[in-house]
């Protein structure tokens, strides 16, 4: 993981499960209406460039980096980073939103009339940006990921707005049962954290833009949230086929078990308010996984902490799981590390594996005036361990994964506690 709160997965869990968020005030932007954001700290930042120097150099685009320090992470976790591999049965499968466009990339070619300078730009275009948009396609994390790591397999860019981690995720672990791969890495990187990136979101009406305690802003399922919070950062797992795994002692968290997704196609920047296309989504995810309702413990909520979605999620969640609805845990990690966006659901995945694997639920920060009308247990104040507190009494069995994007795309997957056949 790469976020705000740090570079490793154990930081982040540890300070998620403490209840710590790192929303803060935007650096560098006094006047941008929008100040709370969720940046990764200017010294982790200093680390990842020092790491990758070569890839620095070449074209310094924050998501790129962003996944090149998270992909490590996970592969070395795996146990899999200078370990003999089937390059061609190792692939990647990743999100990755919008490229930076810089204003410089504007400016520095508008002549004395206001006009966008074409033919002096053709002389030029070699000056731009190395970081912006004409210098770095979509496909170019997920490629710079395979050419490190000597990922050789399936590749693929997913660009789904905040669906794209979970449907990256969901797109490896069908490759893997499919059989066109043994391993894939996967997630989400992305950064928006820019000019435009920021004035992007106040435009469509989605992005809070209070100035005053900004590190309260994000509060999902509160009655005073006023719209989400950016984040930045990345998510990475590794993906492996049981067998595969198995043969080579690998330390197993727990097993992907089920995969969907759905276009609802309402509207461009709102879901509909039943939730229609989240029930889909989910319903479809626990058939596939051959579970019901019951079986699942916790939801990883989408939780945008806007007034729609908030509110669409819940009544999704109870039209799906019924009365169980009511016996879930759900908490959303958007209240303590922001919405990454397209790179979303790959840090929330990484939380919800976690969730499954130790039992705990880390709080959704910020929630002190819930919504009348978002009445489950969203987890406010502290952690829990699930040790009898979820339906089964015992633990979390398995847990469900939400991503919700613009434009209408939905997806979820389930992760449940690994038990051989």
């Amino acid at each position: 993981m790469v976020t705000a709160l740090g570079l490793d997965v154990q930081t982040n869990w540890q300070k998620a499960l403490d209840g710590i968020s790192a929303i803060g005030r935007v650096t560098g932007a006094p006047q941008s209406p929008v100040q709370a954001v969720a940046e990764v700290k200017a010294e982790d930042w200093a680390i990842i460039q020092e790491r990758f120097k070569e890839d620095t150099l070449k074209d310094s685009e924050r998501r790129t980096l962003f996944a090149l320090q998270a992909g490590m992470s996970a592969l070395t976790d795996a146990g899999l980073l200078e370990q003999p591999r089937e390059r061609w049965r190792f692939g990647v499968s990743l999100a990755a939103g919008l490229p930076l466009n810089r204003l410089e990339d504007v400016a520095q070619w508008v002549d004395p009339r206001g006009q966008f300078d074409l033919a002096q730009f053709g002389r030029q275009c070699r000056q731009v940006q190395r970081d912006g948009i004409m210098c770095n396609n979509s496909n170019r994390a997920a490629a710079v990921l395979a050419r490190r790591f000597e990922l050789w397999g399936p590749n693929c860019t997913v660009t789904t707005a905040c669906a794209s981690a979970t449907q990256a995720i969901g797109t490896a672990f069908r490759m893997i049962r499919d059989g066109d791969a043994d391993v894939m890495l996967c997630g989400g990187a992305d950064s928006m954290i820019n000019p435009v990136g920021l004035v992007f979101f106040v435009l469509l009406n989605a992005a809070c833009t209070t100035a005053d305690k900004v590190e309260e802003a994000c509060r999902p399922f509160d009655r005073r949230r006023s719209g989400l919070v950016m984040g930045e950062g990345a998510g990475l797992v590794v993906l492996e086929e049981q067998t595969h795994a198995l043969n080579r002692g690998a330390r197993i968290y727990g097993e992907v078990a089920g995969y969907a997704s759905s276009l609802d196609a309402y509207q461009v920047t709102a879901p509909p308010a039943d939730g229609a296309g989240a029930v889909a989504s989910m319903s479809a995810a626990l058939a596939d996984a051959d579970l019901s309702a019951e079986d699942i413990d916790y939801i990883n909520a989408h939780g945008t902490s806007t007034k729609l979605n908030d509110r669409a999620e819940t009544l999704a969640i109870k039209e799906v799981f019924k009365e169980h609805a009511y016996k879930l845990t759900v908490s959303s990690s958007k209240s303590i590390f922001g919405h990454l966006l397209a790179a979303s659901g790959g840090p929330e995945f990484v939380f919800t594996v976690l969730s499954v694997y130790t039992d705990e639920i880390h709080p959704t920060v910020n929630l002190t005036q819930p919504d009348p009308k978002c009445d489950l247990n969203y987890v406010a104040g502290q952690k829990i361990s699930c040790k009898g507190v979820a339906s089964s009494g015992k633990s979390v069995r398995a847990a469900l994964s939400n991503s919700f994007g613009f434009g209408g795309q939905n997806s979820s997957v389930v992760f449940k506690k690994h038990q051989l056949d």
